[in-house]
């Protein structure tokens, strides 16, 4: 299971995967509250992305925005069709500065799977990095042959969601179930299962769909342009640079080992 994954990596590695587009749905379902939401995401090379998702949640409608145009990283999001709100924005390049020394590429690997940084590549790595994957097997459906993969939070990360005297908290995820395309190792599908009522069986709280990527077609520098820019408008915006590249700078020194110039 643990190949699997890692070979589904393996596949997006920046040097196989440049340019990519898809199409992202998703369902939440827990206790008293569950929402749907769409959207798309799309990846360009010098640390552009674009992910955006609208939620629906009875008639009440949402947008969720993160975008990046390889200098700045912004995360925003609006009610409707109302102004922006809650908009935050990272200075990639005084982060990345902090990165110079021979701790950089482990630095650069955890920066880059952080919440900040959504997609596939982030997804799968948080993943691989998080559980334990220890079940694998073939299965057919309406997407074609695909493998099944079921993860469980590794002891560490379990210990730190449920005190193993506790019983699990409900709506709280307790398996991961990923459904890998057979042929490419595209993952299609993300499942994350726990319990809803205490001491319940498993049932499905959240699912994605990752559908109809498009790989490698390059977008002209006036899409790009327009996609990987964002207007805040009149909306407060909160620099995070600061804080994430003091965070990262203090990481650099636990990673260093004693007497190692940084």
């Amino acid at each position: 299971a643990q190949r699997c994954l890692d070979q589904a990596l393996d596949a997006l590695k920046s040097d196989r995967v440049s340019w990519l587009e898809t199409a992202i749905w998703q369902k939440v379902q827990l206790p008293g509250y569950s929402y749907e939401a769409d959207g798309s995401y799309r990846l360009a090379p010098g640390q552009r992305f674009r992910m955006e998702m609208h939620t629906h949640l009875g008639e009440a409608e949402g947008t969720l925005l993160m975008v990046s145009d390889g200098r700045d990283l912004w995360h925003a999001m609006r009610p409707g069709d109302g102004p922006w709100e809650s908009v935050t924005r990272l200075r990639l390049a005084e982060v990345f500065s902090t990165m110079n020394g021979p701790t950089g590429p482990q630095l650069r690997d955890e920066f880059l799977q952080r919440p900040h940084f959504q997609g596939m590549t982030p997804l799968l790595r948080n993943l691989r990095s998080r559980l334990v994957w220890a079940r694998s097997e073939r299965t057919h459906r309406a997407a074609g042959e695909q493998i099944h993969l079921v993860g469980v939070w590794a002891k560490e990360e379990a210990a730190k969601l449920a005190p193993a005297e506790e019983a699990w908290p409900t709506s709280l995820p307790r398996q991961c179930h990923l459904y890998l395309d057979a042929h490419t190792y595209w993952p299609q599908r993300v499942e994350w299962w726990g319990p809803t009522v205490a001491n319940g069986a498993d049932r499905l709280l959240v699912q994605m769909e990752f559908r109809n990527p498009v790989f490698n077609r390059p977008l002209t520098a006036e899409v790009c342009a327009q996609l990987f820019a964002f207007e805040p408008g009149d909306a407060s915006i909160e620099d995070e640079t600061a804080s994430v590249t003091a965070e990262m700078t203090k990481r650099a020194g636990e990673l260093t080992p004693p007497g190692v110039t940084r």
